[in-house]
């Protein structure tokens, strides 16, 4: 099975104080297991658990059931 790298991808944040944003990966974090993840129109990086806490944006600003 492929891992997934998600450094530079547009996200969807799943959990925390953020959650329900888009943002994007900005790499891996200093906390094990953990990536920075920068929420769209925020200033913040927040430590997520990669598939529980954010997970890929796929087709960021395409039409609703087009993606």
């Amino acid at each position: 099975m492929k891992t997934i790298n998600p450094e530079g991808l547009s996200v969807i944040i799943l959990a925390g104080e953020f959650a329900g944003q888009e943002g994007v990966c900005l790499g891996k974090a200093p906390e094990p297991g953990k990536w920075a993840v920068s929420p769209d129109g925020s200033d913040r990086v927040v430590y997520l658990e990669f598939e529980t806490e954010f997970g890929i944006l796929i087709n960021k600003g395409q039409r609703p059931g087009r993606n």
